[in-house]
């Protein structure tokens, strides 16, 4: 006997019946299978409107402040242009070397210090500033190292002085004779480095 058949041979009422089953089977098999996926969508629409609630403080935030940062690099490039005589210049770190040594020499000779020695030691990273190392042994008498000493830390220009060392090479020298002493110092400054137009 064919399932057509048997499915005429039943009374309308246990047909309704068989088909509210099947409907009611249907149902539940196609939820079940739904379930998931959609508590799924549920649950990352739910993330996404969180992430999106806490993000829009932030973002008023920073909208809020963009008008202080903009001053505040402001005022920075203006304290780098107020720094720039102060600093010593040249297309790389040795030239801004070279420079500290030249006007530290040139300090020397205005207050008769003989420099017997020098090494400079330009900072070697790749940067816009670099801090610039000189080393130096000079002879001069107290008032001209004290002076020139003086001059150094007192200058316009970013110096920091160090005195390593001062001695008297002779203390058995006549007393008429002016005290000659020796210094070993370390002068610390910065440099600028200026690229090249056209580079």
């Amino acid at each position: 006997m064919s399932a057509m058949s048997l499915w005429q041979r039943l009374a309308p009422r246990e047909r309704r019946v068989i088909t509210i089953g099947a409907t009611l089977i249907l149902a539940g098999w196609l939820a079940l299978r739904a379930a998931p996926r959609v508590a799924h969508e549920v649950r990352s629409l739910r993330e996404r409107t969180a992430v999106a609630t806490l993000a829009l403080p932030r973002a008023r935030a920073t909208l809020a402040l963009e008008p202080i940062a903009r001053e505040s690099l402001a005022a920075r490039a203006r304290r780098l242009v107020a720094y720039a005589p102060r600093l010593f210049g040249g297309t790389t770190p040795s030239e801004a070397a070279a420079e500290l040594s030249s006007f530290v020499a040139g300090a020397a000779t205005t207050h008769r210090v003989r420099i017997v020695r020098q090494d400079t030691r330009p900072d070697s990273s790749a940067s816009l500033f670099v801090r610039l190392t000189l080393r130096l042994e000079a002879d001069g008498d107290v008032e001209g190292l004290s002076g020139w000493i003086a001059s150094l830390e007192e200058s316009p220009r970013l110096l920091d002085v160090q005195a390593v060392g001062i001695r008297a090479p002779d203390p058995a020298a006549s007393p008429a004779q002016p005290e000659r002493l020796h210094a070993e110092l370390v002068v610390t400054g910065w440099g600028a480095i200026r690229h090249p137009t056209g580079s």
